[in-house]
């Protein structure tokens, strides 16, 4: 069988032509690495062979395509290899070039993950590791990666996104310290940390949020209760809230 021409269709790959009206779709790699350009004559049995190392190509064409966006764990490339229908010898195959090449590197990939996490997330070091071990990257790589993170900048990081914080929770000072202290460790920062940090703002009540609920403790009880007995059940219901003492009897004067 005899090749009757070549036509580029893409950046690096050919339809090649053959004598009997038929025609395949090879990379240039593959076109090159079978000599086709030079021999013009090939067996039907080889153009089986051609074609699976063709598919091959292919495979690992598009994980490269697929790194090529951003870096990528084993795991990830793996999981999309699959999805695409490849034979798991064929991405086995496909890793063991990409791994070998330098592709797929999950210490690389940690490293990246984690200073993408820290510049572009709110997360925390915690949740950054958590996250690398469920993308396929061993504990002791996302721990070293993790204890490898600058911890000045990283309590910088923890304090401009407390400040931001502030601004949005609402409630008492103890109210809001409970809200951001949960919240940030739910982020994945270390506690003690977070309280330090805390600790460099003056965190204020809500005084129109206190005179709201006071009011509305004062309306709906201030029948079922009288004098004495209702200004204790009303101080009971704000501490509980975390208000203070003082910060309830300053309010209590409007009443």
């Amino acid at each position: 069988m005899k090749i009757v021409k070549f036509k580029k269709t893409s950046k690096d790959k050919y339809k090649v032509y053959l004598d009997d009206n038929s025609c395949i779709s090879l990379y240039e790699d593959v076109i090159i690495n079978n000599n086709l350009l030079l021999t013009k004559e090939i067996e039907k049995s080889k153009i089986e062979d051609i074609i699976k190392q063709n598919n091959k190509y292919n495979l690992y064409m598009m994980a490269l395509n697929y790194i090529s966006i951003r870096v990528r764990s084993k795991k990830e490339v793996i999981t999309y290899l699959e999805k695409k229908g490849a034979y798991l010898k064929d991405i086995d195959n496909t890793i063991e070039r990409l791994t070998k090449e330098g592709y797929v590197n999950d210490f690389s990939y940690a490293k990246a993950y984690v200073n993408d996490q820290m510049l572009l997330s709110p997360s925390g070091p915690y949740k950054i590791k958590s996250n690398l071990i469920k993308n396929g990257v061993s504990s002791d790589i996302a721990l070293e990666v993790i204890e490898d993170i600058d911890n000045e900048l990283l309590r910088e990081k923890l304090y401009n996104l407390i400040g931001k914080q502030i601004r949005i929770k609402k409630g008492s000072k103890n109210e809001i310290k409970m809200k951001l202290l949960n919240y940030f460790i739910n982020l994945g920062y270390d506690k003690n940390m977070i309280l330090d940090e805390l600790g460099k703002y003056e965190i204020k009540t809500d005084t129109n949020r206190l005179t709201k609920e006071y009011s509305k403790i004062f309306n709906k009880y201030s029948k079922k209760y009288k004098g004495n007995e209702l200004d204790y059940f009303i101080k009971g219901k704000l501490l509980s809230k975390g208000y203070s003492l003082d910060e309830i009897e300053k309010i209590k004067k409007d009443f």
